[in-house]
């Protein structure tokens, strides 16, 4: 009976040990500082315009948005980005990561069609002209990888490339994105 109780200590005594060895190895793994960024970025599958991420740990999501309206919302012009994100490595200045884009860019302008008729009391042809509003919506989206390059502690460059399906799978092709952030918590 005394043996079975050393044994047993002896067990406990040895995983506790490896258990904060292994705290140890996971400890010097880089800890990211900041998960939040604001800038600017630009891209095929995820959308041009002011830029928003997060990026806490190993899976996060950006979102680019920019929105353009005139003559009362007649001509619009509108790109909306939402990216996922996975981190594959780490280190104090640089990031490798996956990503998945989706951007919907939308466009609306007022156009004039019209034909010309001729007119018998007046012998002479006269315009006549109607306006209409066209509107094309167009879906992109991407499949890649990027790096994240620190210029300074809390500015960073982000390159990002994959393949990607433009207008709703009307062309495959590669696809390049970039955008630049200021990070902070």
């Amino acid at each position: 009976m005394k043996s079975l109780l050393v044994i047993v200590l002896i067990g406990i005594y040895s995983l506790s040990i490896i258990a904060q060895e292994q705290s140890k190895v996971e400890n010097t793994e880089y800890q990211k500082l900041y998960k939040h960024s604001l800038g600017i970025g630009a891209g095929f599958t995820t959308g041009l315009g002011v830029s928003y991420r997060y990026f806490p740990k190993k899976i996060g999501f950006q979102i680019n948005l920019a929105p353009y309206y005139e003559n009362y919302g007649k001509e619009a012009f509108i790109s909306a980005g939402m990216t996922f994100l996975y981190n594959i490595n780490e280190s104090k200045y640089t990031a490798f990561y996956a990503y998945f884009g989706n951007h919907i860019l939308h466009t609306s302008f007022q156009k004039q069609r019209g034909d010309y008729e001729y007119n018998p009391l007046t012998s002479q042809y006269q315009y006549n002209a109607e306006n209409y509003t066209k509107v094309r919506d167009i879906i992109n989206s991407g499949i890649g990888v990027g790096f994240e390059f620190s210029t300074t502690k809390k500015v960073t460059l982000n390159i990002m490339g994959g393949y990607a399906q433009y207008n709703t799978f009307e062309r495959l092709f590669f696809t390049g994105e970039l955008a630049l952030y200021y990070r902070f918590n």
